[in-house]
């Protein structure tokens, strides 16, 4: 399909201060209302659905598109689920997360695949075992990470995954508004609905570019601040069966 067919803008991988991104779901959203021209966008928090589902319940304020989701963290990689409105566990399988996900009517994209400094042993197996990475049953790769931080990553991964037939997707791992749509998916239509159809199809393209390197050092220090805070909190006897 022609890239001026496919008229759709969304970033998919966007964080708050729910998890480790800075600023709060609200401030988000009425950046991306004045500051972008995104159709479709989804709020992905580490492990948590807070601000999804706040994003979704107000939806109606935008005038762009909001799917609910999040970033999940399994043994083998980051997965975004998306359209999803119940917690997925931590630490399973990734075949065991993307039929969890799933089992919601979800859609499984792997985030930044061969990303290093994420989670070393999953890039190695992603970048050699391109078909395991395929048989899991994911719905679409990320190829395109504006946040990624290791040069060539991003190169990496669109030379290994774009002739194996699975749906190629860019987003921009956006943890401060100024860098929502920094990285897109391109896709036929404008709405959620179409998004999902054009991923179950294959009609996207990637585009965008890497954060600059003072959005990195003014990350630095929140992220630093969030994974002390994440590791307190998994000492802590938990209240909920299923972590958020």
């Amino acid at each position: 399909m022609h890239l001026e067919q496919l008229t759709g803008r969304a970033d998919m991988h966007i964080h708050t201060n729910v998890s480790d991104g800075i600023a709060p779901v609200h401030q988000v959203l009425d950046h991306i209302a004045r500051h972008t021209h995104l159709n479709v966008i989804a709020i992905t928090d580490h492990d948590r659905l807070d601000a999804s589902l706040w994003a979704y319940e107000h939806r109606a304020r935008y005038p762009f598109e909001i799917v609910p989701g999040l970033e999940v963290t399994t043994r083998e990689g980051h997965v975004l689920a998306l359209w999803v409105t119940q917690p997925i566990p931590r630490a399973l399988s990734l075949k065991e997360t993307v039929a969890a996900i799933h089992a919601q009517g979800g859609i499984a994209i792997i985030a930044h695949p061969i990303e290093p400094t994420i989670d070393f042993a999953a890039a190695r197996r992603h970048l050699f075992d391109p078909a395991g990475l395929i048989n899991s049953e994911i719905d679409a790769i990320e190829v395109f990470n504006a946040g990624a931080f290791t040069p060539g990553c991003n190169w990496l991964a669109q030379r290994v995954y774009q002739d194996r037939g699975i749906t190629l997707v860019g987003n921009s791992d956006a943890h401060m508004p100024s860098s929502i749509g920094s990285g897109i998916t391109r896709f036929r239509g404008s709405t959620a609905a179409d998004l999902r159809d054009s991923l179950a199809n294959g009609w996207t393209a990637v585009e965008g570019k890497r954060w600059h390197i003072t959005t990195y050092l003014k990350l630095l220090r929140t992220g630093i601040q969030w994974t002390l805070s994440a590791s307190s909190r998994a000492k802590l006897p938990s209240t909920h069966p299923t972590p958020l």
